[in-house]
């Protein structure tokens, strides 16, 4: 008897061990609000993955500054975060899916005064122009761009913190800061009240010329490994493609979707 009894006992709990789902958490500076987050294109795209993988992954979400991000993804083997550039520096640290998430165009110089010079404007002429510019501390703008704010940051604003990028907006359009270096069409899409070339300007920059790919990012153990290999297959799917495109399509007013959608393979 109390041998069929462990035996029972073994059982369930091998079976209680192979139904229990794996949890994922997700470090990010935007939380989202109940779930979605109606802004934030990216974010639907992630959900949407979570989405058919739930009966696999019990996935929370963290809130956590650029920089804790990347701290918490080495200490532990089941954060990841989305919406990452590859650079040699994180992949020491991470492992990044194959495939993006989303392609942004450019990060753009937004000022909240026009200025009288030609496109692209280099971005070191304009810190000699003496203008406060602020940028998120601790993210990536890419190789060139990254290089003149490291040699010049006792001339820029450095914002840190959760929800800064938003944060540098607002101090924009409340006079606080004469531009700030992002993406257009994050900046239209979260102000959606700015009206552009009438109180706010966009200048491409010659430091960031080339477009900027965000990827799936997990820590580098087999947790993280298995969590990107399931999430690629969702997004490999046909039904996960037309959800891109057709969310890509509702935000025409504030990107280039033709353009993004060719640029991610998805014609």
């Amino acid at each position: 008897m109390r041998r069929l009894s462990f035996i029972f006992t073994t059982f369930l709990l091998i079976s209680f061990a192979s139904s229990a789902k794996q949890e994922i958490i997700f470090a990010t500076d935007l939380m989202p609000d109940q779930g979605k987050r109606k802004a934030d294109l990216v974010s639907n795209l992630v959900y949407y993955v979570i989405e058919a993988l739930e009966s696999d992954y019990k996935v929370s979400f963290q809130q956590a500054s650029r920089e804790r991000e990347w701290r918490l993804i080495t200490k532990q083997n089941n954060v990841c975060v989305y919406n990452k550039t590859r650079t040699l520096e994180r992949e020491k640290v991470a492992i990044f899916s194959t495939l993006p998430l989303i392609v942004y165009a450019p990060n753009r110089l937004i000022l909240n005064k026009p200025l009288s010079v030609p496109q692209p404007v280099s971005f070191q002429h304009i810190l000699s122009l003496g203008l406060t510019i602020g940028v998120v501390k601790g993210r990536n703008y890419g190789e060139q761009l990254d290089s003149v704010i490291a040699e010049n940051t006792d001339r820029l604003y450095l914002g840190a913190g959760s929800n800064k990028a938003e944060r540098l907006e607002v101090m924009l359009k409340q006079g606080k800061l004469d531009g700030i270096v992002e993406y257009s069409s994050v900046f239209k899409s979260r102000q959606q009240d700015a009206r552009i070339d009438q109180d706010y300007f966009i200048y491409a920059l010659k430091e960031a010329q080339e477009v900027v790919r965000g990827f799936l990012a997990c820590a580098n153990s087999e947790v993280g490994k298995q969590f990107i290999a399931d999430f690629e297959k969702v997004m490999q799917s046909e039904n996960y493609r037309a959800f891109v495109i057709a969310r890509l399509n509702e935000a025409s007013n504030y990107i280039e979707s033709a353009y993004i959608i060719e640029q991610l393979g998805y014609k």
